[in-house]
């Protein structure tokens, strides 16, 4: 089944345009989304969900539906997690954010999300995240937020998880984690959109690599398509999208 199939996307941010970007996304894939800074990764993410005002041209679906404007039988089937840490209620304890959550969920699919305690508590113990805290989420270090904000996103059981640098603030022992919490979905066949800066990580991980740069798709591969490893692919392609026309 395709969750994602995007014809001619195109934005544009001041002299900066991304696109034109043809791209589909089958359920099941883990998809890896590299690129330097400025290359438009986030800039490609919010424009998928609909959460980019300056799309010029191109249609998005999800699940067969169109992605704008923004469906709330479908986006209650997706999970996101920004590029910032701080994206939460930070009046609220963990648990009364992801009580929040879990109303908005159950509100946007019509139904009771079963399961929601449990994954809270595995999650948690995944992460070494403290559940019980009466801290307000303000008051957490940036990457204890951090933690708090990817188990919110995971908890409805999404189908679809997009996550822009989700590894920003995790300390290495809580990436390590968040790695093998990954390669969970993963073998679930949960569908994963990651945007990262790190190579070695979208080899272990994940199963397909697009790479950005300057607004355009330079690479969309499948990992195991890398005899020489995922590294010396995108340095590589970059080098390559970067030298002038005549050295190509």
């Amino acid at each position: 089944m395709t969750i994602l199939h995007v014809v001619g996307l195109r934005t544009r941010v001041g002299s900066f345009e991304l696109g034109p970007i043809d791209v589909s996304i089958e359920r099941g894939d883990f998809v890896s989304l590299i690129g330097p800074n400025g290359s438009g990764k986030s800039t490609l993410i919010t424009a998928l969900l609909g959460l980019n005002s300056r799309v010029v041209a191109g249609t998005v679906r999800l699940f067969g539906e169109s992605a704008f404007p923004r469906p709330r039988s479908v986006f209650s089937r997706v999970a996101y997690v920004t590029d910032s840490p701080r994206d939460v209620l930070g009046e609220f304890t963990a648990e009364e954010y992801w009580d929040y959550c879990r109303l908005a969920f159950e509100s946007a699919r019509g139904t009771v999300i079963d399961g929601w305690e449990e994954r809270a508590d595995a999650y948690a113990r995944m992460l070494d995240f403290p559940a019980r805290t009466r801290r307000p989420l303000s008051a957490l270090s940036l990457g204890t937020a951090r933690k708090a904000q990817i188990i919110a996103a995971l908890l409805p059981a999404p189908e679809f998880v997009v996550l822009d640098e989700p590894f920003i603030g995790l300390d290495f022992l809580a990436s390590r984690s968040f790695e093998a919490l990954l390669m969970s979905l993963r073998e679930q066949h949960v569908t994963v959109l990651a945007s990262s800066h790190d190579l070695d990580l979208a080899a272990r991980v994940a199963s397909r690599v697009i790479v950005l740069r300057g607004g355009r798709m330079v690479l969309d591969s499948p990992v195991s398509s890398f005899g020489e490893g995922v590294e010396a692919a995108v340095t590589a392609v970059l080098s390559d999208a970067r030298a002038p026309e005549s050295e190509r």
